[in-house]
């Protein structure tokens, strides 16, 4: 049999990944195993074993993939130049889809711990998230949208916020379209809900 060429490599590991990612959003966590995502990827399981040593190694890769994912999103929102409320508008609207993309499993990163071995790659992502979204509202404050007490503070605040939106969205009958929640979470965020005298 020809070895895999570094490419072929590559290749193989994306399907592995979105193969658990399927398994992840149709199971949860606790439903996933290495004999599943093997099928659903169509490869034996001791090939699975050539890429991650066990399910949590390859639950803690979907999940740096994911934030890698939403990182080169966010860099580009934020290299794009665009005016302050529409900066804000697109840094929201991208974590909301990204959070709507993966609904089904991204219930579960607030589960996942972050200390520990094998976990430093999915810190980084996420600390490099949060980075690029207080980049993005850097840019804001200096266009004049906002003032900053804490960029990164806010950064994890506007998250918070639009993670926080799929507990409604998931509520019956409680759906709104990603426009509106983009819109009530920029609202929001830049005026509070103090009631105005």
């Amino acid at each position: 049999m020809k070895a895999l060429t570094t490419e072929q490599k590559r290749e193989k590991e994306l399907e592995i990944l979105q193969a658990a990612t399927r398994v992840l959003a149709a199971g949860g966590f606790d439903a996933l195993t290495l004999d599943q995502v093997a099928k659903e990827t169509g490869v034996a399981k001791g090939t699975l074993f050539l890429y991650y040593r066990n399910k949590q190694e390859l639950v803690l890769a979907v999940f740096s993939a994911m934030a890698g994912t939403l990182g080169r999103t966010l860099a580009a929102i934020t290299a794009s130049g665009l005016p302050p409320e529409e900066l804000l508008k697109q840094t929201i609207l991208a974590l909301l889809e990204h959070f709507d993309k993966k609904r089904d499993i991204t219930g579960y990163s607030g589960g996942l711990p972050l200390a520990g071995p094998g976990k430093e790659k999915l810190r980084a992502s996420f600390a490099a998230n949060m980075a690029a979204i207080a980049a993005a509202l850097k840019l804001c404050a200096s266009g004049g949208l906002l003032e900053l007490e804490d960029p990164l503070f806010s950064a994890s605040a506007l998250f918070g916020l639009c993670r926080g939106s799929n507990s409604y969205a998931r509520a019956a009958g409680r759906g709104l379209p990603v426009q509106e929640r983009a819109r009530r979470i920029a609202g929001i965020f830049l005026d509070g809900t103090r009631k105005r005298s």
